[in-house]
C-alpha cells in the first residue's frame, strides 16, 4: 500500500476523502493517487458508492489478514470502523454479497 504521510484530514482536490481512503482505492483498483482521488469522488456521487467504499477497505483489511500484517490490520481495521461511520448507505448494486466472516464485532464505541 503507498505510504501517505497525513498531513491533512482530506486530500487536496476532494471534498469528502480521506487521505487513506485514497490510498486503499489506489491499492485496490491498481491507480495512481490521483487517479484514485478521481475515482473515489465519481464512485461516492453513485447511490452504491458508499458500499463500494466499505467494500474496498474491507477487500484490502481480509488481505493484510491473510498476509498476517499486524500493523496494517491495526491500522486497516480503524479505517474500517470509520468507513462504516462516515459511509453508512446500504445501497448495494450486489444482490447476494459474499464475504469472509467479520472481523470484529460491531459494537457502538468504534
Amino acid at each position: 500500500m503507498p505510504v501517505l504521510e497525513l498531513r491533512e484530514p482530506r486530500a487536496p482536490g476532494t471534498n469528502c476523502l480521506a487521505q487513506d481512503e485514497i490510498a486503499v482505492i489506489a491499492k485496490h483498483e491498481h491507480l495512481t493517487l490521483e487517479e484514485a482521488a478521481a475515482r473515489g469522488a465519481e464512485m461516492l456521487r453513485e447511490p452504491w458508492g458508499h458500499a463500494a467504499m466499505r467494500q474496498m477497505v474491507w477487500d484490502t483489511l481480509t488481505d493484510a489478514r491473510r498476509r498476517a500484517d499486524e500493523s496494517a490490520t491495526l491500522r486497516l481495521t480503524e479505517l474500517y470502523r470509520r468507513t462504516c461511520r462516515r459511509y453508512p448507505c446500504p445501497h448495494d448494486r450486489r444482490t447476494s454479497p459474499t464475504r469472509e466472516r467479520h472481523p470484529f464485532p460491531f459494537d457502538e464505541r468504534g
